[in-house]
């Protein structure tokens, strides 16, 4: 018989060993444990903070809109009023969503209203503060205007009458917009920029002077559509004939802005394509100035095709003309 075993060596007979000593364990380096613990607090409390700093910038918003440079740069390029009638593409029903009305403070915008087609009362009724500032009266490039400049001047103006604003929202397509936005910055406001991409220029880089910013196209939800001018050159001959057909008796004479504007409500196209377009007939030497004869006596220069624009109409109409068996 095997003899009996004591407790405290709890080794069966028969059986296998069983090992009650404690199996060596890593030992955890306490200072690393607590640098990591104070590393992840570290984080989650500068977190925290930067969204709690954000959050209490934006607890008073002054939003300033260069209406007339952002109204003209849309309709003409993308035939989007800024006022749109859809609320997802109408700048300011998404700037009040964006910001809330418990938090803006003032809410300009700065235009030649004269020359805008948009409703005052319905800019009103959105609770937007209307600045006219005259412009010189031209189209196109030949048009001045300084709503940018009275922006600026009211945007500082207004950091010295109501001091409590933190952030300045400013909604322009001008990069002479950097200098008032730089000084903001200096003044420790936050700044937020929306801009339309194709209007700022390329060696200057406009977003960096922001703490955020953001496209109007995308902001807006703007229809961007590729357009190909040489789609359209045979409807504008054709719309350039027709006016000759119906005009030939009377005194009246085409001209490029007419054309232009023609162009556009006929065909669906921004101004910016139209004028692409009258450029395009222009170079390839299928239209030119003719000279008409008022009943007056007088000369006026009036837009009319030339021998190849009227051959290359005549054969795009000879070509979609139904064939006769």
């Amino acid at each position: 018989m095997k003899p009996e075993v004591e407790k405290d060596n709890i080794k069966i007979l028969d059986q296998t060993t069983i090992d009650t000593e404690p199996q060596p364990r890593k030992e955890i380096d306490d200072a690393a444990l607590l640098a990591l613990f104070s590393d992840i607090m570290g984080q989650s409390t500068e977190s925290a903070l930067t969204s709690l700093s954000k959050k209490n910038q934006l607890d008073n918003v002054a939003i300033f809109v260069d209406y007339d440079n952002v109204y003209w740069t849309l309709m003409n390029n993308y035939s989007h009023d800024p006022n749109h009638s859809d609320p997802l593409k109408n700048l300011f029903v998404q700037l009040w969503e964006r910001y809330g009305q418990e938090q803006v403070r003032t809410f300009r915008a700065y235009a030649d209203f004269e020359k805008i087609k948009t409703e005052l009362t319905s800019l009103q009724k959105k609770r937007v503060q209307i600045r006219h500032v005259y412009s010189n009266g031209k189209d196109g490039s030949h048009r001045k205007n300084s709503s940018d400049i009275e922006l600026c001047i009211d945007a500082i103006e207004h950091t010295y009458k109501d001091p409590n604003v933190s952030c300045y929202v400013f909604v322009t397509a001008d990069s002479d917009m950097i200098p008032v936005i730089s000084r903001m910055v200096y003044k420790g406001k936050r700044v937020e920029l929306f801009y339309l991409s194709n209007s700022v220029p390329k060696h200057i880089d406009m977003l960096t002077f922001a703490n955020y910013s953001e496209d109007l196209l995308s902001f807006l939800n703007v229809s961007v559509e590729k357009v190909t001018i040489e789609n359209y050159v045979i409807e504008a001959l054709k719309i350039i004939q027709d006016w000759h057909i119906v005009n030939s008796s009377k005194d009246l004479f085409l001209g490029n802005s007419y054309l232009r504007k023609d162009f556009t409500r006929k065909l669906s196209i921004p101004p910016n394509t139209s004028s692409q377009l009258l450029e395009n007939l222009t170079v390839n030497k299928l239209v030119e100035d003719g000279v008409k004869l008022m009943s007056s006596g007088d000369k006026k220069n009036s837009l009319k095709l030339t021998d190849e624009g009227t051959a290359l109409l005549a054969r795009a109409v000879d070509t979609a003309a139904p064939s006769k068996e």
